[in-house]
């Protein structure tokens, strides 16, 4: 339905149930298609090989330094946010990175903390727009 969103993930037992599927606004819609770009490794969508992020393809190198890192995630999550979010203008995107610390069930671990920041123009009504999120790599994991 046009001006329609759903939530992610969908839950497609509802629709078996007659049941309507949990809704949200323009901003969330955004946000959420983000999220789903920048963990999707190229590739694994089997309907378009090319949707996703390509900085999982770098498989961050323990060697590349923070500013390297910071540059291919900031290009990588541009060309696809730019490839296939057409609601969103005047992209921006900031990555920082830095070495945190973890508590892990088997002792502590460091890991590289990648934050990334999006703005932007939602097209629709130019109102402005921010997404923020943060992930650990090598491997992938959040919070």
């Amino acid at each position: 339905m046009q001006g329609q969103y759903y939530k992610l993930p969908l839950d497609l037992s509802r629709i078996l149930q007659k049941k309507d599927m949990p809704v949200c606004n323009l901003e969330e819609s955004v946000s959420q298609h983000i999220h789903l770009l920048i963990t999707t490794v190229l590739g694994e969508n089997k309907d378009d090989p090319q949707y996703g992020c390509q900085l999982w393809d770098s498989d961050f190198d323990i060697k590349a330094s923070n500013n390297e890192v910071k540059e291919q995630v900031e290009n990588a999550v541009r060309t696809a946010i730019v490839r296939y979010e057409k609601r969103l203008a005047q992209i921006k995107v900031m990555a920082v990175v830095s070495q945190e610390e973890l508590g892990m069930t088997n002792g502590r671990k460091v890991k590289k903390k990648i934050k990334v920041n999006v703005t932007g123009t939602l097209a629709k009504n130019n109102n402005p727009f921010h997404y923020s999120s943060y992930f650990y790599v090598s491997p992938l994991s959040f919070d």
